[in-house]
């Protein structure tokens, strides 16, 4: 009897196997119930072009095929050629863009495929955005209406920490005793989690959010990012001494002696992983380069708004918290900073992880996306945003109000109080949710450390930006 058990048995066991090497076939039908794309672009021919974008994530192994039979697809690593016209890719673990050049058996000419990783791309015609009587812009306007026309990259999500990790590995130091008795919470963050982390790891696409960032080292990592591409460094940095930036601020006039001040120049804390001893940085760019970099103040709020012209939020009117959550993540756990005048009290509290500190966010992605698929524009971590001029000197009212900012200046003149070179946008778990609108700011004092970001590509720097004219002008 048990013979017969286990005969059946192994005759039961060669026919699983036997099911199993049928279903590995080469024919494309059979292709994706064993390798388990998580997606399936079918192109056509027609439709490539000398170039098209496909949108991908992190990580994810997709399925590319043709209608049409394909020669070569060239530039193609990580890749397995399934058939005569399908292709396995599986997606790097950063993101970026990756392109492959495809051939086909009938024709030389070459076709490029751009995969756009964690990332929207965004061909605009004439796209109108609302802009609103908003303070903080460097000309205050009231309402109108703007179109914009031109092809941008944008990171769906926040820079997370893996990202950040990965690019900035070499600048970040290694864990020692001079860096264990260091005061500084950000140095020790990036240290303990360079120390715990692996070089070239894989980053998952709902990582948490990089957050207190120095405007400095977001600026950096994007020029890192531009290098990786092949592509020409947005940011030029150069030395400065505290003692001149007075002067450099305002030498910029004119040749009808009015001043000047040029657009894209700035100067901001020199803020990374070592102490330097010139405390600001002067930073450039290159008008040149399409390669990465911080949105700018109006760039951020037609990316924000994604075609929204009625309301002041995505959530328009509404004032429910389980509504807003759906696109915003807005914690409701303190803040441990917030707590600093209850002593020990305080350590234990941040000890058991009962309080969220600077450095701490959470998953990007999880939340609803706005109009242009773009997540996490609002809540989770503030984006730093750059103004187009540093150095124009904006109305000191806020000097006579306020006698703090007066004695902030004389105590720190090169804190930035009302000439600022970014702002953050989009508030954080400790903002005020009544007050969270497209317009909405907290200033980014450029001394201290920041919010988080992401990074845009204006790609061929062909935006355009036209004011619709309305019919009483």
């Amino acid at each position: 009897m048990k013979k017969k058990r286990l005969l059946v048995a192994i005759c039961v066991g060669f026919a699983i196997a036997s099911i199993a090497l049928m279903c590995q076939t080469d024919d494309a039908n059979g292709i994706d119930n064993v390798m388990h794309f998580q997606r399936t672009f079918d192109l056509n021919r027609d439709s490539l072009g000398s170039e098209m974008w496909l949108e991908v994530e992190k990580n994810e192994v997709v399925k590319i095929c043709m209608d049409s039979k394909v020669r070569v697809w060239d530039n193609a690593p990580n890749t397995e050629v399934l058939n005569d016209s399908c292709l396995k890719y599986r997606m790097p673990t950063l993101v970026g863009v990756h392109s492959i050049n495809v051939k086909f058996l009938d024709s030389d000419s070459s076709h490029k495929i751009n995969l756009a990783i964690g990332m929207k791309y965004l061909d605009f015609k004439n796209e109108e955005t609302l802009y609103g009587n908003d303070s903080y812009q460097m000309n205050p306007f009231s309402k109108k209406i703007v179109q914009v026309s031109g092809s941008y990259l944008v990171d769906k999500y926040p820079v997370t920490n893996c990202e950040f990790l990965q690019l900035l590995w070499n600048e970040i130091p290694q864990k020692s005793s001079k860096i264990d008795s260091m005061k500084n919470d950000f140095i020790n963050f990036w240290v303990n989690r360079k120390e715990s982390g692996t070089r070239n790891e894989k980053c998952i696409a709902h990582d948490s959010a990089a957050s207190s960032i120095p405007l400095y080292l977001a600026m950096k990592y994007a020029n890192i990012r531009s290098v990786r591409e092949g592509l020409k460094p947005y940011y030029i940095f150069s030395n400065t001494h505290s003692e001149s930036v007075r002067i450099d601020r305002m030498k910029q006039v004119n040749q009808n002696g009015k001043k000047e001040v040029p657009n894209h120049h700035y100067f901001i804390a020199y803020k990374d992983f070592i102490e330097h001893e010139n405390k600001l940085i002067e930073v450039s760019v290159d008008s040149s380069s399409d390669g990465y970099r911080l949105p700018y103040y109006d760039e951020w709020v037609m990316l924000a708004r994604a075609g929204d012209k009625k309301n002041n939020a995505p959530w328009g009117n509404s004032t429910s918290f389980n509504e807003i959550s759906k696109y915003a993540k807005f914690e409701d756990k303190v803040n441990c900073f917030d707590l600093k005048d209850l002593g020990l009290l305080q350590k234990i509290i941040s000890f058991f992880h009962w309080c969220k500190n600077d450095y701490e966010s959470g998953p990007v992605g999880e939340l609803l996306p706005n109009g242009f698929g773009l997540y996490d524009m609002f809540g989770l971590v503030e984006e730093q945003v750059l103004f187009e001029k540093h150095n124009v000197l904006r109305d000191n009212a806020i000097l006579m109000v306020d006698p703090r900012s007066i004695a902030e200046r004389e105590r720190n003149p090169f804190r930035c109080i009302d000439d600022c070179p970014a702002c953050l946008k989009g508030g954080i778990h400790r903002s005020d949710l009544e007050r969270i609108n497209y317009g909405y700011i907290s200033n980014d004092y450029f001394p201290k450390y920041a919010g988080g970001f992401r990074l845009i590509r204006n790609i061929g720097n062909n935006a355009k930006w036209t004011e619709v004219k309305s019919d009483k002008e």
